[in-house]
């Protein structure tokens, strides 16, 4: 069975947190809760417990840094640089979230339910991003790989310095970076998408999207 455990974060630090976490046995699964109050920054950063983890209530910058090995629900906002560098595993965010989502990520799976911020998977390498509503501006700078799904539209410059990876998009773009563009919607696109909305926890279809890669 795994091991319950729960953190407020009103009376404790999140370092202090972090701390105990680490010296959990990896080998163990554990069903973690963490409750916050006035969206502290830096909460779970280097996360890399087997099992589940829940945050009750939102979450500001610089949190769930490097995720991995595990599924999250952060049930509330999230601020900038939410799951950066995410290693592997889900997270599920049921609110909105700040600029930087998931930069730099190499794996797994980020899932906003709201509205994320500018320069969502800035570098990204191999991660994947869904977006079940709005974006902000320069969508995917610098990615290198992985995949966003907006299910919304997009700010500005969608795609600048995109080097890998693909763009879903369902609504319609500001601008379109010079950097990508559009390619036919395929089956293996539908495919792809509908697995990764599964997978978020959204019901849809991946008929309705425009598919964007970087030009060669």
């Amino acid at each position: 069975m795994p091991t319950t455990l729960r953190f407020d974060l009103s009376s404790e630090q999140p370092a202090h947190v972090r701390h105990q976490l680490r010296a959990l046995d990896s080998q163990q699964e554990h069903e973690i809760e963490v409750v916050c109050a006035g969206a502290p920054s830096y909460v779970l950063n280097g996360y890399r417990v087997h099992g589940h983890v829940k945050v009750v209530g939102s979450v500001g910058d610089f949190c769930l840094l490097s995720f991995g090995d595990s599924e999250g629900t952060v049930e509330g906002d999230a601020g900038d640089f939410f799951a950066h560098s995410i290693h592997s595993g889900v997270l599920v965010l049921h609110g909105n979230a700040g600029a930087g989502v998931a930069s730099l990520g190499r794996g797994g799976l980020v899932s906003i339910y709201g509205n994320a911020g500018d320069r969502i998977a800035l570098g990204m390498q191999g991660a994947d991003i869904v977006v079940r509503g709005n974006v902000g501006d320069q969508c995917g700078l610098g990615m290198q790989d992985g995949s966003i799904v907006i299910g919304g539209n997009a700010g500005e410059e969608l795609g600048k310095g995109m080097r890998g990876g693909t763009i879903y998009l369902r609504g319609d773009a500001k601008s379109v970076s010079e950097d990508i563009e559009e390619v036919r919607l395929r089956e293996p696109d539908k495919l792809k998408i509908g697995l990764l909305l599964l997978k978020a926890g959204i019901k849809a279809t991946g008929k309705d999207f425009k598919v964007f890669r970087p030009i060669h």
